[in-house]
């Protein structure tokens, strides 16, 4: 009897030893962490004696192999389990062999590795860059020899789950509430936002051998409105893959060039930054629907899923079939534009052609809509302050 009366104490305190142990290894640091050796991501595959993992604020990630094979989000003060089977840039066929694999800065704040890889007899270079106070990758890779073929190259992520078929796809949009709708700018440089996670595509022989990508690992990073918005590593908020080329030019050069895309049926969306200016060198807005409140966390995956529009003053929300989303030949696709100085006119796009439009004179507040045609690829709402400000959808998909 006594030895239960002293031993159960015992092993209680030896048991939450262990508890607090594990949870300590399972915390995410103050700084940036590189830990050599098997990984410690639950469900982690980088388990040789020659596997980095690395342990940020926010997320942790692990190369093994020459690539990024396990990554892991904070969610409720501890890092989860593996979200990657692999992150990594494809060349095209063939196999790629290392050559190096070296942290070449390491701070409390800030990491860079840099990985020397073969591939057809070709050299790469990719870098991985982190820092402490940004949840996310900064990806790169150059070939460091011309290549004279045709490549179909880009990086590309493979998760271990498939995508949460729970989440809202913020399609169909019974009634319009203006209210969830919040306008700002990404803050890290993303060019086209992708619904997909494979940016891979073809460059022809002689093209720019640079390739650059953005890993999100939490959320897409800072936000400006009229008032600053700071992201916060939250579980809602997604792993996601988009590409990294700053936003610059003129911004109908880069919707002439975004209507191609979409004529591909390639599911990239519209954004802008203080780089990308229309014809009067003013920067847009990029307006994404964020129903349930979570500004950072909503907005992010609002806008990489297209449902978002950019403005130049005036405003133009759907009614019916969200931006990004799908519509059904035949059906009504419904919007509503809005403007303080009021409106002057609108337009509706399919396929790269303008097929109607409507004059407004000076309505501060109007709604229209048109059947969905079938056999087509996408179509997009165009408006016009009296100004001479314009707004535009991303494209709706047509089923």
């Amino acid at each position: 009897m006594r030895f239960y009366q002293i031993g159960l104490p015992l092993l209680a305190a030896m048991v939450l030893t262990a508890c607090s142990s594990h949870t300590a290894k399972n915390a995410p640091p103050a700084g940036i962490e590189v830990v050599q050796g098997p990984t410690q991501i639950a469900g982690g595959d980088a388990r040789g004696a020659d596997a980095m993992t690395i342990r940020t604020p926010h997320f942790t990630f692990a190369i093994a192999r020459g690539g990024i094979v396990d990554l892991a989000l904070v969610e409720n003060g501890a890092f989860g389990a593996d979200l990657v089977e692999s992150v990594d840039f494809v060349p095209g066929e063939g196999e790629l062999a290392v050559e190096k694999l070296e942290v070449v800065k390491h701070t409390s704040e800030q990491l860079v590795i840099e990985l020397t890889r073969q591939w057809n007899g070709h050299r790469l270079l990719s870098r991985y860059e982190v820092d402490k106070d940004y949840p996310g990758i900064k990806l790169s890779t150059k070939m460091l020899d011309p290549v004279k073929e045709t490549l179909f190259a880009g990086y590309r992520l493979q998760r271990n789950e498939p995508v949460n078929p729970d989440l809202p796809g913020y399609n169909d949009m019974t009634r319009m509430v203006q209210s969830h709708w919040t306008a700002a700018q990404l803050q890290n440089s993303l060019n086209e936002l992708y619904e997909t996670d494979d940016l891979r595509r073809s460059y022809a022989a002689g093209q720019q051998g640079d390739f650059t990508a953005w890993l999100s690992a939490g959320s897409l990073g800072n936000l400006l409105s009229d008032k600053e918005m700071y992201t916060t590593s939250s579980p809602q908020a997604e792993l996601g893959l988009f590409e990294l080329k700053p936003v610059t030019g003129n911004f109908e050069s880069y919707l002439s060039v975004m209507r191609q895309r979409w004529n591909r049926g390639e599911r990239v969306y519209l954004n802008v930054g203080p780089r990308l200016k229309d014809a009067r060198r003013n920067s847009g807005k990029l307006y994404a629907y964020t129903p349930k409140g979570r500004i950072t966390a909503d907005f992010a995956s609002a806008a990489a899923r297209g449902h978002s529009f950019v403005s130049f003053g005036p405003e133009v929300y759907p009614i019916t079939t969200n931006f990004g989303g799908e519509a059904t030949p035949y059906s009504e696709t419904q919007v509503e534009f809005r403007s303080g100085v009021g409106l002057a006119r609108a337009e509706v796009w399919l396929d790269g052609k303008q097929v109607a439009g409507w004059k407004i004179n000076g309505a501060k507040w109007f709604r229209t809509g048109v059947p969905v045609p079938p056999k087509r690829t996408w179509m997009q709402w165009v408006v016009e302050d009296k100004q001479g400000n314009r707004a535009y959808s991303n494209p709706i998909w047509i089923k």
